[in-house]
């Protein structure tokens, strides 16, 4: 139901409010048309659209205002390059193959005033014949699948195991040492010793526990000497005196 509807919607790929129609003399050479004997035959200006249609597409010539139809250029999708036919001496011209619907046919010329409407008419046609290839390959391969007896489902009990690249790998319970330099903490589980970088203790510095020690030593100098020295507790000579004896009159006991 789907692909019904995508065949019978109309497309437009390409539109122009004006283009040149003109009466065109037979072909002179089996080279091909050339614009500039076209000149004092021109005919009809109007709108130029390119509608794609399912499989089929057409360029339809219609009045700028009223839309009231010109010609009518059907363009089957094997035989693009016979119905529009570009000219020899002119990247803005073409001849087209217009039909009646009556089963008779003429051709024209017809041209654009800027060459970049030209190359869109050209891309128009271009994409409706990569669409029409695009849709038979998606029609040739729904096909292949459809007349294939091979059964694909999975039958009762049976599972699809899927290995991923590096899902499988066991990570270590100790930190590497990338780890320990950067201090990332080990992962949950593990127990970090004292001093690492994980425990939140600052690594000594280079050159071990001696370098350390000596570090030590010179700051303590470094202060020491930049301190003042205490000085000595003075000692004040006191002089301590016997207690005068009380004169009682008893002196002769003793």
């Amino acid at each position: 139901f789907f692909s019904v509807l995508v065949m019978d919607f109309e497309q437009l790929l390409f539109e122009t409010r004006e283009c040149n129609v003109f009466k065109i003399p037979p072909r002179q050479t089996a080279a091909g048309h050339k614009a500039e004997d076209w000149q004092g035959n021109h005919i009809w200006t109007g709108a130029c659209k390119v509608i794609a249609k399912g499989d089929t597409c057409e360029v339809r010539l219609e009045d700028s205002v009223t839309g009231q139809p010109f010609a009518v250029c059907p363009i089957p999708k094997d035989q693009s390059q016979k119905v529009v036919e570009p000219v020899t001496d002119s990247s803005r011209y073409f001849v087209l193959r217009i039909e009646d619907g009556k089963g008779h046919h003429a051709f024209i010329g017809m041209g654009f005033e800027e060459r970049g409407q030209a190359f869109d008419f050209n891309v128009a046609i271009s994409d409706f014949k990569n669409q029409v290839k695009r849709q038979e390959e998606v029609k040739k391969g729904t096909t292949l699948i459809q007349a294939s007896d091979t059964d694909y489902s999975l039958k009762a009990g049976e599972k699809i195991t899927v290995n991923l690249k590096g899902k499988n790998k066991v990570e270590s319970s100790q930190p590497s040492d990338f780890k320990k330099a950067m201090g990332i903490a080990p992962p949950s589980g593990s127990t970090p010793k004292i001093g690492t970088p994980s425990a939140g203790f600052i690594p000594p510095p280079p050159g071990g526990k001696k370098a350390a020690f000596k570090q030590q030593q010179a700051a303590a100098a470094a202060a020491a000497s930049s301190s003042p020295a205490p000085s000595a507790p003075s000692i004040a000579a006191t002089t301590t005196s016997a207690p005068a004896k009380k004169d009682d009159g008893l002196d002769f006991l003793f």
